[in-house]
């Protein structure tokens, strides 16, 4: 019965020794499992940090360039302001230039005019004094 009893204590041993080289191996695989995930997190958490990084400059460009894209905007706006009142001005221009045509015709009429009048006063002039002339030699 001894025997027995020595065998079974061995076996025992055996299957617990057997336990606990099992469970060392999958602690061990356990604890390489949560570094290996604590690498990947950390992995993870590195690359999430730069996407926010990246996502914040490219937010700050966007900015930047509603930024610019308002100022020129304002410049078309202002230069569609500014042309608009250079066309005004032009057209008052032409207008004065206009009515200043308008006066050089009718002054180059009242000229033609006056010219005539001064031919046939001259005209009148070279009669009277042909007609004097005459007068005196009788």
């Amino acid at each position: 019965m001894v025997k027995k009893m020595v065998k079974k204590k061995v076996v025992k041993r055996k299957a617990s020794k057997k336990k606990e080289v099992v469970s060392k191996k999958s602690s061990l695989i356990v604890k390489v499992k949560k570094r290996l995930i604590k690498r990947k997190v950390s992995k993870i958490n590195n690359q999430k940090s730069l996407i926010k990084e990246a996502l914040k400059d490219l937010n700050k460009e966007i900015l930047n360039i509603n930024k610019e894209k308002l100022n020129l905007n304002q410049q078309i706006k202002s230069a569609d302001v500014n042309l608009e009142s250079y066309r005004n001005f032009e057209k008052r221009l032409q207008q004065k230039i206009s009515a200043l045509l308008n006066k050089e015709a009718s002054l180059k009429e009242k000229k033609k005019r006056i010219s005539q009048n001064e031919d046939k006063l001259a005209d009148r002039l070279s009669k009277i004094r042909k007609v004097k002339s005459e007068l005196d030699d009788i």
